[in-house]
């Protein structure tokens, strides 16, 4: 399976990353790197830094967005990732050439089937390219998005998820602009469940290479300790963009119902909040370009079996 990757390569980006890197299914045709848990020169650093890491060096990175679509100035969450996004860490990488943003739509063409898209970051450079080359849905499958929480509260505001509050005009713009059920959408209903702890991020990575292995402990610790101040009584930490990616090859592992998604971009208490009816006689209508799958439940302990067996292959 092809897949094109939208990142902000953070700590989960890039457990996330590592996995399609990883996974015997996944063909990964390109990274895009753009703005959102660190600053995009930031980003990039990160992504080159992991794909040279594992001898990927080869995969196109793709410049993306350096701030929402609207102009706004990025607003950055240290504490979660680290200044440098990688908790302590900071990677000794030298910039390597970047393909052009007009390379999303070259990589797409020239796939020899419909391309999977994950986006695992902000929204910004997946709606610039909806709205710069709209034939992209026609080169693409599926489009697996983290990102939203449905009747559960939010990681940035009491509502809103950050991936959607830090752009929700790009949001809008995805799913105004998706074929209908073209979206798979993992909200924090079901990426709150996908819980780490040190001991499992030491079991998974015990048979990796090295510096591999070592590298993910370390910058796991210091997004765990962030979690344990945050959610005391949360015993791990959850890896919300593993999830995503791990979809892409285990869909059995989630339940999952289909609505009509909305995203207020309008209002600055509602700023970002993924919106959806989920009354026992839903109001939908399946042939909007809104009409997504949304995720709401997934089978953890597989989910875990199949981390471990990927990260150990």
């Amino acid at each position: 399976m092809n897949v094109l990757l939208f990142t902000d390569s953070g700590i989960d980006d890039t457990f996330a990353l590592i996995y399609a890197l990883r996974h015997p299914q996944i063909n990964l045709i390109g990274v895009v790197a753009g703005y959102g848990n660190v600053q995009r020169d930031r980003t990039i650093r990160n992504t080159q830094y992991v794909l040279s890491l594992l001898g990927q060096e080869n995969i196109p990175i793709i410049s993306g967005a350096s701030r929402p679509i609207l102009g706004d100035e990025p607003v950055y969450y240290p504490y979660v990732h680290g200044v440098e996004g990688f908790g302590t860490i900071i990677p000794q990488q030298q910039p390597k050439d970047l393909y052009n943003f007009s390379n999303v739509i070259t990589l797409l063409t020239q796939s020899s089937t419909p391309v999977t898209i994950v986006n695992i970051g902000r929204l910004t450079s997946l709606s610039v390219a909806f709205l710069l080359h709209p034939e992209i849905l026609s080169l693409v499958q599926n489009i697996y998005i983290m990102g939203g929480a449905f009747l559960v509260p939010g990681n940035v505001t009491p509502y809103a998820e950050a991936n959607f509050f830090a752009d929700p005009t790009s949001a809008s713009i995805v799913f105004n602009h998706s074929s209908p059920l073209s979206v798979r959408l993992f909200p924090l209903n079901v990426t709150h469940k996908a819980i780490f702890t040190p001991d499992i991020v030491q079991t998974i990575t015990q048979k990796m290479e090295e510096s591999v292995g070592q590298f993910l402990v370390s910058t796991f610790q210091y997004y765990y300790t962030f979690y344990q101040r945050q959610r005391p009584n949360l015993y791990g930490a959850p890896l919300h963009d593993l999830v995503a990616m791990n979809a892409v090859v285990n869909p059995h592992l989630f339940s999952s119902i289909q609505r009509n998604v909305q995203i207020i971009d309008t209002s600055p208490l509602g700023k970002g909040i993924s919106i959806a009816d989920f009354r026992d006689r839903p109001i939908i209508d399946p042939s909007k370009n809104d009409f997504s799958f949304i995720a709401l439940d997934m089978d953890y302990q597989r989910f875990i079996q199949d981390v471990y067996l990927t990260f150990s292959s």
